[in-house]
């Protein structure tokens, strides 16, 4: 009972640090959004050593019978608390001065799987050859320089680090220096700053933490606010004027894609659509989306021209979008006659299915991507259609959708498709064939397709 009451203060701390290790393990695992590890190893290296601290006092010894283990089990333990702990400043501090904290860090890798060889096939463990307290005072002189001379935006957690560092640095470099017996005296003072250690570690990952989820919270609003932004571009409730059905099929990749088409229709004049691919995802090549839409709306005077609409988009996307590019097709369909003009941009062939033969026409010609050159020179090209010919529209995220095997879908594929079906509603053949894609490739609503995908219909119906 006495031996207990000795060691009762050694056993609510240790009991105390490896339950907060615990939690922190628990509720991080739910909340890595944000890739940011410092909290998990923070926990790690708490229930490690909080565990480690707790089957050395020797009154939980005595209780459980650990005193039969052997002793190697306490020296890995020691080995993989450090883990999460130079884990931890590699997530928090970066890789440091010269990537030293980042080399300090794969040393210790490389000392353990030596150091746990070592023990297993000899009779003292190589900790005790005086080796582990040398690596630990260099080690901790790398972590000393990098806090000291580190710059870093969050200042606060720069100064508790260095507080709770200088404290516990003195006291690991002390008790290594007396188990070198370099001190002439022989007082271990580790184990009461490991305390100091946790607290000072809990409040710079939390702080991070928090810190990192308030930057994932805005940039998820922001991105929300793109994804509206791009979703009232692209035009989803519009009316197929007389003469043709429009059915259009909008796929992203990620939450802002890409891909952008739009359509412009004068009832006297004809229906021009502007289908294009944007180089890259996510929001950069959203906001190029938005820069199409205006483009292409101030084209409403040439939208009979699709060269001249092209040339005109192309010019003012000089100098805007850096080094990202466009591949695009405008096609338009004259409502006085039965004729399709059309000019593609380093786009993909699109598709005309006859539907008396059932003859597949692809429309390929046209210039070179819009964004890169100021000088790209774009032609019409012009073909007859008749009633229930149908126009097929897409962008290379189709062809490039590739199944469980590698293979991609390619244009094979989607010419027999339509070529093989009958379905007279553009609608519904929209739909059976992004239902026939997904079942082909295994990709879904839930399991996101390799690229952005959009897919026009356009039946000639009069």
């Amino acid at each position: 009972m006495d031996s207990f009451r000795l060691d009762f203060p050694d056993i609510a701390i240790a009991l105390f640090i490896s339950s907060v290790g615990l939690v922190t393990v628990v509720i991080s695992l739910f909340r890595l959004r944000s890739k940011d590890f410092s909290i998990l190893n923070f926990g790690l290296f708490c229930t490690l050593y909080g565990f480690r601290w707790l089957i050395e006092t020797p009154s939980i010894q005595l209780i459980t019978g650990l005193t039969s283990l052997n002793p190697y089990f306490f020296t890995l333990l020691t080995y993989l608390a450090v883990i999460p702990f130079a884990a931890f400043f590699v997530n928090v501090f970066g890789h440091g001065i010269y990537n030293s904290i980042l080399w300090a860090f794969r040393s210790y890798l490389i000392y353990i799987i030596v150091a746990i060889i070592y023990d297993l096939f000899f009779t003292t463990s190589l900790s005790s050859k005086g080796i582990n307290p040398i690596f630990v005072i260099i080690w901790c002189i790398v972590l000393m320089i990098n806090i000291f001379f580190t710059k870093r935006d969050s200042q606060i957690e720069l100064l508790v680090m260095r507080i709770v560092l200088l404290i516990c640095m003195i006291a690991i470099i002390n008790d290594n220096l007396v188990n070198l017996r370099l001190l002439p005296w022989v007082l271990l003072i580790t184990n009461p700053c490991i305390l100091i250690l946790c607290i000072g570690l809990g409040f710079v990952a939390t702080h991070h933490f928090f810190t990192n989820e308030r930057k994932l919270l805005a940039i998820e609003q922001e991105i929300e606010i793109a994804r509206q932004i791009q979703n009232s571009n692209i035009p989803t409730d519009f009316h197929s004027p007389f003469g043709i059905s429009i059915a259009a099929r909008y796929i992203p990749m990620s939450t802002v894609a890409g891909d952008f088409y739009d359509i412009l229709v004068k009832e006297n004049e004809g229906t021009g659509i502007l289908i294009a691919d944007v180089c890259g995802h996510g929001i950069g090549a959203a906001l190029i989306g938005s820069m199409l839409k205006i483009a292409f709306a101030s084209q409403s005077d040439n939208f009979a021209d699709p060269a001249r609409v092209l040339t005109e988009i192309n010019r003012i996307l000089q100098g805007k979008i850096e080094n990202s590019f466009v591949t695009a097709g405008y096609f338009f369909i004259h409502s006085g006659n039965r004729k399709i003009s059309y000019c593609l941009a380093g786009h993909p062939p699109q598709i005309l299915i006859r539907k008396a033969n059932k003859e597949v026409i692809s429309l390929l010609n046209g210039g070179t991507i819009l964004g890169p050159f100021p000088d790209a020179v774009y032609e019409n090209a012009e073909i007859e259609i008749d009633k229930g010919d149908r126009l097929v529209l897409y962008t290379d995220g189709i062809l490039e959708t590739n199944n469980s095997a590698g293979i991609s879908f390619g244009d094979e594929r989607m010419v027999s498709f339509f070529q093989g079906t009958s379905i007279e509603s553009a609608e519904q053949i929209s739909d059976q064939f992004l239902s026939y894609l997904s079942g082909w490739s295994g990709k879904s609503k839930t399991i996101s397709y390799d690229d952005d995908l959009t897919l026009i219909i356009v039946d000639i119906t009069a």
